[in-house]
């Protein structure tokens, strides 16, 4: 049998597959930006995954269904409360009624995308857990911690009975308390604080300097060569060098966005939608201009990554004549943008959500401008801390900022 293989609360486009084969480099320069806490934007989560993986150890059986089916729980109270960005599985568990753990941790119960997957890094980091797998996960020092506070002991109970097939008292007054839009105990929310900054490692060390910032860095405070005060210097050009390859990599997507326009009214008017190599560059020669400049502006930035996939993209960008280059881009693609019989053609995801590359952690930050979009990790840890120092999280859509 295969744990985890979820049915979608909604289809995830294939759009949103179109890293370019760039996912580990984008993982990499969020990690050096913020490290350790991977999707983690609010607290709850772990809550959830250190009882589901406590419960695992206590029956015999791998964390991955116990994770699910908790989740599932909590957000089948969920759902009937206000619209929330921390909820998830609104359409795909309204006509649910087992609520059996039996039932919840079935494949194809809960949505594709739990938000289980976004924390086996900050469970590990934090030391939460270990294990390199949310299903062979085993509890560790912090997550003893946790399960020994008072707020913990009834929820574990609770849930330990419900997971052995018993339906106890207090189960409502529990998973009300474990509800996404719930408030952590102050207990509760010290423990996650001093695992989140209270470190001396390398990983606590960058994550606590950028919480004394409260705001930033911004996409106009990496502009400067200079750190901002109380960031260290090798921070700040990771923090530089990412945000840099994330333009990067959006430019080379734009070059993309204009080929697929470009090659859908080709079909649309009933002509084969291909472009040889020397008709594609004539098609996207103003954004490969673009794209060559800001390379060559910001590829030495980039380098100071130490990512060795960035620099070979980097290379490519600067070195390979326009029609080779769009035949590198088109095979990174071949979602969107494909190159096939010597020819770029639309992927068999054309045409599909205009969204670029997205990845299951990212949670966007608004507008606002205080915190650099390319680095999705720096709105996070401002919202991890802003929960966790007792006040609504801005992230959520009742904390009044926009939903992920």
């Amino acid at each position: 049998m295969v744990w985890g293989m979820l049915a979608p609360d909604t289809v995830v486009s294939q759009r949103r597959q179109q890293n370019l084969g760039l996912a580990a480099a984008v993982r990499h320069f969020n990690d050096r930006a913020v490290p350790g806490i991977g999707g983690m934007w609010f607290s709850m989560p772990i809550l959830w995954s250190v009882l589901a993986v406590s419960i695992a150890e206590e029956l015999g059986v791998p964390a991955l269904p116990v994770g699910n089916a908790v989740e599932a729980r909590v957000m089948l109270e969920a759902i009937h409360g206000p619209q929330d960005s921390r909820v998830r599985g609104t359409r795909k568990m309204l006509g649910v009624e087992d609520k059996s753990f039996r039932n919840l941790s079935r494949s194809g119960t809960y949505v594709v995308q739990p938000i289980r997957m976004a924390m086996v890094q900050p469970l590990v980091a934090l030391g939460f857990v270990y294990g390199s797998r949310y299903g062979a996960f085993r509890i560790n020092t912090a997550g003893n911690e946790l399960l020994s506070l008072d707020a913990m002991k009834e929820p574990r109970r609770l849930l330990g009975e419900w997971a052995r097939g018993k339906q106890p008292n207090g189960m409502k007054e529990v998973l009300k308390g474990l509800s996404p839009t719930g408030t952590l105990p102050k207990a509760v929310r010290k423990l996650i604080m001093a695992r989140l900054i209270g470190g001396t490692d390398s990983g606590a060390v960058r994550r606590s300097n950028l919480a004394r910032l409260e705001s930033g860095p911004s996409a106009a405070d990496l502009e400067n060569e200079i750190p901002m005060q109380g960031i260290e210097q090798d921070h700040w050009s990771d923090l530089r060098a990412g945000a840099a390859f994330m333009d990067l990599r959006d430019a080379a997507l734009a070059v993309l966005d204009v080929l697929e326009r470009h090659l859908q009214k080709l079909r649309d008017d009933n002509r084969p939608a291909q472009l040889s190599g020397p008709e594609a560059v004539e098609v996207v020669s103003k954004q490969l201009l673009s794209l060559r400049a800001f390379a060559n502006q910001k590829g030495d930035i980039i380098a100071q990554g130490r990512e060795a996939s960035s620099r070979v993209f980097v290379k490519e960008i600067l070195t390979q004549p326009d029609a080779l280059l769009l035949q590198k881009l088109a095979e990174r693609d071949s979602t969107v943008i494909s190159w096939r019989n010597d020819a770029i053609t639309l992927g068999p995801a054309a045409g599909e959500f205009q969204g670029g590359f997205e990845d299951i952690e990212e949670h966007d930050s608004p507008d606002g401008g205080d915190f650099a979009q390319q680095l999705f990790r720096l709105y996070n840890l401002h919202c991890l801390m802003t929960e966790l120092s007792g006040r609504p999280n801005p992230g959520s859509t009742t904390g009044g900022a926009q939903a992920a």
